[in-house]
C-alpha cells in the first residue's frame, strides 16, 4: 500500500486547510496510507547549523524520504506560499551528504501535489509552490491540482464548506495522484 505524505502549509489546527487536509484524507479512504507531517519544532534554515541537522528537521526528513508520495496543502499569504512552509522546504531541499552540496535531499525525487484552500482558490500558491517543488526536483503532479475557495460566510464560522465541484475535483486529484503510485 502506497504511503502517501500530507504537509500542511498552515499551523493552524483547526484552520481552512486543515479542513482540507481532512477532506483528502477522507477521499484517500483506505486506498494507501495517509500520515500527517508535524513540523511545527523546525527551527529557521541557517546554513551553518545544517551539518549535523537539528533533530527536528531529521525527523521531518525520515518521514519525507518514508513516504511515496508528499501531498502538500498550502494558504495562500500575499499569493505565495507560507514563510514557514518555505523554510521546511528549503531544509527538506538540502543535500544529505555535506561533502556534495549537489547530492540528493531527503524529498529529491518524491512524487508530489498541491492543493489550497484560499480566498481565490490558491490560483497564485499552487504554481508558485509547484514551480518551487520541480525546482527541488520533486516528481510534481500538477494535473488536476485543486483549489478550494474559501467563501465570504466561511469567514465568519470557521468552516470551510465544499461544494459538488470541489469534491468532484478533489477525487480527481486523488485519482491522479493514485495513479502515479501504482
Amino acid at each position: 500500500m502506497a504511503n502517501i505524505l500530507m504537509i500542511n502549509g498552515s499551523l493552524n489546527p483547526n484552520g481552512f486547510n486543515q479542513q482540507l487536509l481532512n477532506k483528502i484524507k477522507e477521499l484517500i479512504g483506505n486506498r494507501a496510507a495517509v500520515s500527517v507531517l508535524d513540523w511545527q519544532a523546525v527551527p529557521f534554515f541557517v546554513q551553518t547549523q545544517e551539518f549535523p541537522a537539528p533533530n527536528a528537521v531529521e525527523e521531518v526528513r525520515q518521514a519525507v524520504k518514508n513516504a511515496d508520495a508528499i501531498w502538500f496543502v498550502s494558504p495562500e499569504y500575499n499569493y505565495q506560499i507560507p514563510g514557514g512552509l518555505k523554510n521546511l522546504t528549503d531544509w527538506l531541499s538540502r543535500s544529505l551528504d555535506p561533502a556534495n552540496p549537489r547530492g540528493e535531499s531527503a524529498i529529491h525525487g518524491k512524487i508530489t501535489t498541491v492543493s489550497a484552500a484560499s480566498a481565490d482558490g490558491g490560483s497564485h500558491v499552487r504554481p508558485v509552490l509547484e514551480d518551487l517543488l520541480a525546482f527541488i526536483r520533486t516528481q510534481v503532479v500538477r494535473e488536476n491540482a485543486t483549489g478550494v475557495a474559501i467563501k465570504p460566510t466561511n469567514w465568519a464560522t470557521g468552516v470551510l464548506e465544499f461544494n459538488d465541484d470541489d469534491i468532484h475535483k478533489l477525487n480527481q486529484q486523488v485519482e491522479t495522484l493514485l495513479a502515479k503510485l501504482a
